[in-house]
Parts: C-alpha cells; sequence; structure tokens
C-alpha cells in the first residue's frame, strides 16, 4: 500500500545508552544487539528482578545472556553466569552461533518463551519457569516453510494475538531482507505466510522486524529499514512505522518514527526496537552505533505529533 496523509502517534524521543558491551564480563565482540524486556511482576514469583532484558553479540559464537533491572530506564546489571544459551547446547543443536533473543510470557503455561536464531536460517524458542534456566523447545519456523528463495529465518519478534501468537521474523528473499508473518495458538507449532509481508519501502533497501503496538484501537507496527544509498556492511538503520488492519493482513506505510541520528549527528542505526508497555508509558529498547559495534539504548514516548513519509532529515 502507498503512504497515506500523516497521522498523529506517539512521539518518541531517544533518551541514552542503557547497556553497553564494554561493561559487560561476556563480550567475546564489542557489540550486543536485540534487547528484548520482560516484566516479571505477577508473573514469576521470586523474580531475579523486577526487568529482565535478554539479549546477544551479534557475530559468532553469540550467546543469549541477560541483564536485571529494577526499573524499566534502568539502571541494567548484567547476570553472573551468561551465556544463559550457548552455541552449542547438546544433544539439541551445535551451530556456529545464536543470537537474536526475544522474550513473551506465555500466560496458560505460566512460562517465558524465549525465541533466538542459530544459524540464521532457524529460528527456535526454549522455555523458562523462572527467566533465567531454559529447557530447550525445539524449532519454532525455518527457512523450509518460507517462500522459495529464502535464506534467512530470523531476528524473530513474538506476541500475544487474539487466542494465540503471532511472530514478525525477518526473511532474506534473494537478497532483499522483508518481514515474514506466523501464527500460533501454542507459541509451540507455527503456521507461516510464506510470501512476504512486508516489503522495503521506497528509499530503504533491507527491513526487518520489531514491535507490534496499539494505539487508537489500530494495531502498528514499529520496524526498521536499512536506507539504500548506504554501504552494505555499514548500513543506516531508521525505526519505520506502519498502520495495520485488524486481521493483520493490511499494511499502510506512515514513513519515519525516528531516524538514525535521533541518537546523535554520527550514528548510523537505530534498529532492532521492542516495545514495553507499563504502568501508561511505553518504552523502546533499540540498538544504536555501528553495526558490530552496537550498544543497546532507551526511547521514551513524549508527546503525540504527526508522522509521515518524509525522509527529509535523514544523513548518511
Amino acid at each position: 500500500m502507498s503512504p497515506s496523509s500523516p497521522c498523529s502517534f506517539p512521539r518518541f524521543d531517544f533518551s541514552g545508552l542503557v547497556l553497553e558491551a564494554k561493561d559487560l564480563r561476556y563480550a567475546p565482540h564489542p557489540d550486543i544487539i536485540h534487547p528484548s524486556v520482560l516484566s516479571t511482576a505477577g508473573r514469576i514469583p521470586n523474580a531475579v528482578a523486577p526487568y529482565l532484558m535478554y539479549y546477544a553479540p551479534h557475530d559468532a559464537p553469540g550467546g543469549i545472556c541477560l541483564a536485571l533491572a529494577d526499573r524499566p530506564e534502568g539502571p541494567w546489571r548484567e547476570v553472573d553466569g551468561n551465556p544463559l544459551i550457548h552455541a552449542a547446547w547438546p544433544p539439541h543443536h551445535a551451530v556456529s552461533h545464536v543470537s537474536s533473543p526475544h522474550a513473551v510470557w506465555h500466560e496458560k503455561e505460566q512460562r517465558v518463551f524465549l525465541y533466538y536464531h542459530g544459524e540464521n536460517d532457524t529460528t527456535r524458542y526454549a522455555v523458562s519457569v523462572d527467566g533465567v534456566h531454559f529447557t530447550y523447545g525445539g524449532i519454532a519456523v525455518d527457512t523450509a516453510m518460507l517462500e522459495s528463495g529464502v535464506t534467512e529465518a530470523s531476528y524473530a519478534r513474538v506476541f500475544p494475538w487474539r487466542d494465540g501468537y503471532v511472530m514478525f521474523l525477518m526473511g532474506n528473499h534473494q537478497g532483499t531482507r522483508k518481514i515474514y508473518k506466523a501464527f500460533s495458538e501454542d507459541a509451540r507449532r507455527w503456521r507461516t505466510a510464506p510470501e512476504a509481508w512486508i516489503s522495503p519501502p521506497p528509499g530503504y533497501g533491507q527491513m526487518g522486524p520489531g514491535s507490534l503496538m496499539e494505539w487508537n484501537h489500530s494495531p502498528w507496527l514499529i520496524c526498521f529499514g536499512n536506507v539504500s544509498d548506504a554501504p552494505e556492511f555499514e548500513p543506516v538503520s531508521d525505526l519505520l512505522l506502519y498502520q495495520l488492519s485488524p486481521d493483520l493482513a493490511q499494511v499502510d506505510y506512515q514513513g519515519i518514527l525516528l531516524p538514525h541520528t535521533a541518537a546523535g549527528p554520527e550514528n548510523r542505526r537505530i534498529n532492532d526496537p521492542c516495545l514495553l508497555e507499563m504502568e501508561g508509558k511505553r518504552y523502546l529498547y533499540v540498538n544504536v552505533g555501528r553495526r558490530l559495534q552496537q550498544n543497546i539504548g532507551l526511547v521514551l514516548e513524549t508527546a503525540s505529533r504527526s508522522v509521515g513519509s518524509d525522509r527529509s532529515d535523514r544523513s548518511v
């Protein structure tokens, strides 16, 4: 669908970094990506902390890691014993790396379901009672479940949806990363829509999934795109906004929600958004920095504004 006229939507502004790779004991590379934040209140008895943040390095060996906080804003502290999940988890998998964690609370089972990829063509999941110790669940989605020509099925984000769950994930289709979706009644067995759900909008060459948000009785998707005229291995990424139909079948591109320069004039990326809503406040956890040198930042809702498809505030 073509971009619509500008619409009213909450304004989000970059607040600052909340977790940096240089401060971590487990840091095989100088970057961490794909934050996923979960509130434990009313869910996990005697939880290790009110808030859990899962994250991972990008490159091999990766590793699914955990940080804790008493408030959504932090400060965040790394747990002892990271990573919680290794690339080698006998007898379940022995892969080059695991990364892109996403946690969702499974109300019926009263457990944390944690999705992650390894290799890039497979999204897996693990299950935990306390959010720290996990048992392997299995493969959720792989490239065989998507259209021909897809070589990656990763960076999944999962949300409660109607009487089940919806997954948004990134599929690399013939060199272009697009957003695909899948549905599940139990968060274990997934049925995919094999063809791409959202392709990069004008001005963007690659994109990846993000967070589902309800606003004015309508679902919205906050995701990210890599601008077309940036080098492949030095991408520039903005947060993008889509309004969705109630059944998630139709998408209406609304433009940039937050440009990469919101984190500073030299910043190249704001991507992998994860939304947390607590007590009427919205928190967006994102990656910021350069590719393979990213840290985790916080974006806060500050007001309402109009958003549209203008990209004039972008600088590569």
